[in-house]
């Protein structure tokens, strides 16, 4: 999974820079790839390809692999999802309650989650048609291309905002992960941090997620004494 979402990010700020510096020439993104346009524009496709197969990838090892499978059941939303938002968004205008309890997923990323998900194939489609508009356009009216490349343009502007104001600040400027969530490096949290963010997480006391949804006694967690616990948490 840290692999999958290391080759996922550098292939989106390539994806960003190239396709700002392609739609404002002008820039300064675009003076900074030099003044050759086909190299922007061919980095800008490879790191397309780099994408869509990575998510290619993904989409198998969440059909195939144990862990990946988990990962989706996981990832699903629930109603208690939007209990936890509703009572969380109440917390934060003072309007009282208390902290919602998360398992292995909030609500804030399982959204994330499924944003990447569809925002990938919605420019994966759109970007396709754009690169390939000649074939496309035996197909289809012209105007379907000229519908691709602002659903493209917009989606790509939605997505940076995305990363910069909701990602970024929940895995680096989060005062509680500050200066960043290291899941992303090693794939484990401290003990204290998924006790505080994830009390429901079965991880904590020990138990497969199977066995805690059916309720099932399980072991206590050992105590660590203040060291890092090194638990597992998926950071995709």
């Amino acid at each position: 999974q840290r692999w999958q979402h290391f080759v996922l990010a550098a292939s989106f700020i390539a994806l960003a820079w190239t396709g700002f510096a392609l739609k404002f020439p002008d820039s300064f993104v675009a003076h900074s790839l030099g003044s050759y346009e086909p190299f922007r524009r061919w980095t800008h496709r490879i790191a397309g390809v780099v994408l869509l197969l990575v998510g290619a990838y993904h989409l198998g090892y969440v059909t195939v692999s144990r862990e990946g499978r988990r990962l989706v059941k996981d990832m699903m939303p629930r109603l208690k999802d939007a209990r936890d938002a509703a009572g969380n968004a109440r917390r934060l205008a003072g309007l009282g309650g208390v902290k919602p309890k998360f398992g292995r997923f909030g609500y804030a990323e399982k959204m994330e989650y499924w944003a990447v998900a569809w925002g990938t194939v919605i420019m994966g489609v759109t970007g396709l048609a754009i690169w390939f508009q000649i074939p496309v356009t035996q197909f289809l009216p012209r105007w379907a291309v000229d519908v691709a490349t602002t659903i493209h343009f917009y989606e790509a502007i939605l997505a940076c905002l995305a990363i910069l104001v909701w990602h970024l600040y929940h895995v680096i400027f989060d005062p509680d992960v500050y200066p960043l969530n290291r899941a992303v490096l090693d794939g484990r949290v401290s003990r204290e941090w998924l006790e505080e963010e994830h009390p429901l997480d079965p991880a904590l006391a020990g138990a497969e997620p199977e066995a805690a949804a059916r309720g099932a006694a399980a072991p206590k967690a050992p105590a660590h004494n203040g060291e890092d616990a090194g638990t597992k948490h998926a950071q995709l």
